[in-house]
């Protein structure tokens, strides 16, 4: 049985906050559409999506302020039956 792992990379924007502060914050869309394409493109190579993780990361500014992004998704997929 072969499977496969792939990391789907999260594009982030930058946001303005209250503080005049910029923020990252992760782009649900285009994240949304860059699965998608990954599990169609391995569905159609044979693959089947088994599991799915967020990576999410911890910033700090001004050593005050944190905040969780969302840094990409891990998608594992394994190969169909023939």
């Amino acid at each position: 049985m072969k499977y496969k792992t792939i990391f789907v990379d999260a594009a982030t924007v930058k946001n303005k906050s209250a503080w005049g502060i910029s923020l990252e914050e992760t782009n649900g869309d285009q994240l949304a559409r860059d699965i998608q394409a990954t599990v169609l493109e391995n569905d159609l190579a044979g693959f089947e999506l088994m599991q799915s993780m967020p990576v999410t990361s911890s910033k700090t500014i001004s050593g005050a302020y944190a905040y969780t992004l969302t840094t990409g998704v891990i998608l594992i997929f394994k190969q169909k039956n023939p």
